[in-house]
């Protein structure tokens, strides 16, 4: 049987979020080794992620509806040229970014209307931004 550490109790404490009693019965089902020991608490389903990392994954969750629930729209007159979700045009844009930004302007000499619809808060302060822009 291997010899268990207080620092490797600590490390696996630190990682898994688990109790001193649980990271030391980890250890000592693996012999001492770290990751094997993560790995049976990773199965046993003990390990605890910290709330803020939860927290993070549910923002970001949020972000991703919210930008799926907001329109990106170009058009000129009762032409639509493009009408995609937000995060559709973000995407093309981060991807295709000079293509993106010379399309953009070309549209807006050539008098095609951008707007963003939806009834959320990403739509509103951008529509607020814009508005703001144009005083």
């Amino acid at each position: 049987m291997a010899t268990i550490t207080l620092e490797q109790v600590d490390l696996l404490m630190q990682r898994a979020n688990v109790s001193y009693t649980e990271a030391k019965e980890a250890l000592e089902r693996c012999n001492g080794d770290v990751v094997e020991a993560l790995l049976y608490l990773e199965k046993a389903e003990k390990i605890n992620l910290p709330k803020s990392a939860a927290s993070n994954v549910d923002k970001l969750t949020s972000l991703i509806d919210k930008l799926n629930a907001t329109t990106f729209i170009m058009k000129k007159k009762e032409k639509v040229y493009v009408n995609v979700p937000l995060s559709v045009a973000l995407i093309a844009i981060i991807l295709c970014f000079h293509v993106s930004i010379l399309a953009i302007i070309i549209a807006i000499i050539f008098g095609v209307r951008i707007s963003i619809i939806g009834e959320n808060d990403i739509a509103n302060k951008i529509n607020s931004t814009i508005d703001e822009l144009k005083k």
